[in-house]
C-alpha cells in the first residue's frame, strides 16, 4: 500500500507528464473551493464531444487565487476552451 507522500509524488509526475506531452495549456481561475459543478460538467462535455481525453495540468496559486490547467495536444483546442470557457492559452516551450 501507498503512502500519502507517495500518492502525492505520484500525481506531481503525472500533471507535469501530461504538460511536457500535451504542451498547449489553458488556465483558468477557480474558486477555493474548487470548480462549480456546472462548470466542470461543461467541461466534462467538451472533451467528450471532441473524443479527447480530459488531462489535467498543475495548480497554480498565483497572486492570492487559484488556478487549474487543462493540457491539449493542439492549439486549435486549447483556443476553442478559452473561446467556450475563458482563461489564458499558453504553450510551453520546454515541451517535447
Amino acid at each position: 500500500m501507498k503512502t500519502a507522500a507517495q500518492n502525492r509524488i505520484v500525481g506531481v509526475s503525472k500533471v507535469a507528464t501530461n504538460e511536457r506531452t500535451y504542451p498547449y495549456l489553458v488556465q483558468i481561475p477557480v474558486g477555493v473551493a474548487g470548480l462549480d459543478i456546472a462548470l466542470n460538467r461543461q467541461i466534462v462535455e467538451f472533451h467528450k464531444s471532441r473524443r479527447i481525453q480530459l488531462r489535467h495540468g498543475r495548480t497554480i496559486w498565483k497572486g492570492g487565487e487559484i488556478y487549474s490547467r487543462w493540457c491539449f495536444p493542439d492549439s486549435t483546442t486549447a483556443r476553442a476552451f478559452v473561446e467556450q470557457f475563458g482563461g489564458t492559452f499558453n504553450k510551453l516551450a520546454h515541451a517535447r
